[in-house]
């Protein structure tokens, strides 16, 4: 079966159109496919169908629908209360449209872009959901719309590169008649007619655009589309079809957008908010293995449009500077920490550019490179809180919510395998730690074996000195994110945690973490402090005249007793472990007695 939003909501089975009787039913099917692979609630579907005024008869409406979905062979679960179209994503046009734009977006050549581009744009049959009003889908479909306008600006963007100006001429004119405010058009009519010898008509489209806008907004065009006019006036020879600048290409050095992601939606919206309000930079912050580069893709593809004259990255926050410059254009580097900085705040003072900087460890690593004006930002990505970067918004990730955790192993091992073993589908989550990295891992190794039950991965999971072999398949492995944590530790801290490890009470306190390592009370609480700043110790009690508690998921206690292992011998492993018990036994054992 196929399923259409970009148009009239649609089912075809094979080349023949089911025709849906009633709106509900395509409600129900449209608010569904809009969440793919994830858990619908029931007042999601509501609102969907009614918005703000719910008819008395809502939840027998929806109930309605998904009955009527079901007579013709739509899969729809329910699980507790929530319902979940179980679909592969190239079955719905809309999120064929997006994968192929993600695809076009990392195409080395602008032919084959253009191509690309060319045909996702020929899956939209009309206005996106058209026929819904709610104010869901009035929403919905404005944010499709706008992606199919970055896509026709992309597509034109790459025929501009491989010289189609003539043929491109009429349409460009089309488009800002339609989209007069739409400054990328107007860029892009004008270069096209420079470039064709049509100067004259450059110059006018310009004219036309800086008189709307004064009536309009009362504004000035943009920079970039400044930029362009000045090099008109001036007559220079080549006008750069890919870029705004006269001097560089446009940057575009952002990693793949992530294929899914799973929950993260109140982050990814303050995040979007942050941006549109012109804050210079947000941090996201959390332990290995959250997500913490998977949102920052995501929200920098999602805010790309706000920032035209292009991207910068590095996963090497010290050694990020001269990286960046030459990427801007600079030839020559100031050797000079301060001259680079002053160069770097030159550059982007102009230009709207997204930075985006991953494995930050503290605050000093971000300042030099945060832009001076409210132009361009930058998203960090680090273990350790960065709360001391005032300018920031910081957002710090935990786990998964269960439901954002079932959907992300449902995505990959399949909704119904889920929800015929509720119990094993939890203790796989639990066992995971909510990690979106150990459950995408799950997931795939579900996928994999298809023979094996969800109760199978979850008694494998269940040995500490398994687990991590188990999370392990193919190139992903969480290994890697669990090691250059450890490794950022300081020596100390490592050898406590690696105590720890050994130890394997998921729960400790102050007095178990000082025996451990045969230090005094107030030394190991500084080391205890530093495993919580990088994230891989949380405090589980506080207050009541009680001790703290501190804890360590199962997967970092598994990694912490791999280390020991490794690195320790076992004679003082099994010593700090009877000095750890006795501490606690021993009082214990008194007050009994």
């Amino acid at each position: 079966m196929r399923f259409g939003l970009l148009g009239t909501v649609a089912l075809w089975r094979g080349n023949s159109e089911i025709r849906l009787a009633t709106k509900r039913s395509k409600a129900v099917m449209a608010r569904l496919l809009l969440s793919p692979g994830r858990l619908v609630s029931l007042d999601s579907l509501i609102d969907g169908l009614y918005g703000e005024s719910p008819a008395k008869s809502a939840r027998n409406q929806v109930h309605r629908g998904v009955g009527e979905l079901r007579k013709h062979s739509v899969c729809v679960v329910e699980r507790d209360g929530s319902y979940l179209l179980d679909v592969s994503r190239d079955a719905v046009d809309a999120w064929q449209f997006k994968d192929l734009t993600e695809r076009a977006g990392s195409a080395a050549q602008p032919g084959s872009k253009a191509r690309i581009l060319r045909e996702a744009l020929k899956v939209w049959r009309g206005p996106a959901l058209a026929g819904l009003d709610s104010d869901v889908f009035r929403s919905m479909a404005v944010e499709w719309e706008e992606r199919r306008l970055s896509a026709v600006q992309d597509r034109i963007e790459a025929d501009l590169a491989i010289g189609r100006h003539d043929e491109l001429i009429p349409e460009l004119r089309r488009l800002v008649g339609e989209h007069p405010l739409r400054e990328r058009f107007h860029w892009q009519l004008m270069a096209a007619c420079y470039r064709a010898g049509r100067t004259g008509e450059s110059i006018a489209a310009y004219t036309r655009l800086r008189a709307d806008l004064a009536d309009e907004l009362g504004i000035d065009p943009s920079p970039e589309v400044r930029r362009l006019y000045e090099q008109i006036l001036r007559q220079e020879p080549v006008v750069r079809a890919d870029g705004p600048g006269p001097d560089a290409p446009a940057p575009r050095q952002l990693p793949r957008r992530p294929v899914r992601i799973a929950g993260r939606g109140a982050e990814l919206r303050r995040i979007q908010t942050a941006l549109e309000g012109g804050r210079g930079a947000v941090t996201i912050t959390g332990s290995a293995g959250s997500g913490k580069s998977t949102l920052a893709l995501e929200a920098a593809h999602r805010a790309a449009e706000m920032f035209p004259d292009g991207s910068l990255y590095s996963a090497d926050p010290d050694g990020a500077l001269p990286g960046m410059l030459r990427a801007l254009g600079e030839t020559s580097v100031p050797e000079r920490p301060d001259e680079r900085r002053g160069r770097l705040q030159t550059l982007l003072a102009d230009r709207r550019i997204l930075i985006m900087l991953e494995n930050v460890t503290s605050a000093a690593q971000i300042r030099p490179l945060l832009p001076a004006g409210d132009a361009c930002a930058l998203i960090a990505t680090g273990r350790a809180s960065l709360a001391s970067l005032r300018e920031a918004v910081e957002i710090t990730l935990g786990e998964l919510p269960p439901g954002d955790a079932w959907t992300l192993l449902a995505d990959g091992a399949g909704a119904h395998r889920l929800a015929a073993e509720p119990e094993a589908t939890r203790r796989v989550s639990e066992l995971c730690g909510g990690l979106p990295l150990a459950l995408d891992i799950a997931a795939a190794k579900l996928a994999a074996k298809p023979h094996w039950r969800v109760a199978t991965l979850a008694a494998r999971l269940e040995d500490r000195d398994r687990i991590l072999g188990e999370l392990r398949h193919d190139d992903l492995d969480v290994r890697p994110a669990l090691d250059a944590g450890y490794h950022a530790l300081p020596p100390e801290a490592r050898a406590l945690l690696r105590r720890i490890g050994y130890y394997g009470s998921a729960e400790l306190s102050l007095l178990e973490a000082s025996e451990l390592l045969e230090v005094c009370a107030a030394e190991a609480e500084e080391l205890i402090e530093a495993l919580i700043d990088a994230r891989v110790v949380t405090v589980r009690g506080v207050g009541g005249g009680l001790p703290l508690a501190y804890g360590c998921d199962n997967l970092v206690l598994a990694h912490a007793r791999a280390r020991a292992l490794a690195e320790d011998p076992i004679s003082e492993l099994d010593a700090a472990v009877m000095r750890a018990l006795a501490a606690v036994l021993v009082p214990a054992a008194q007050y009994c007695g």
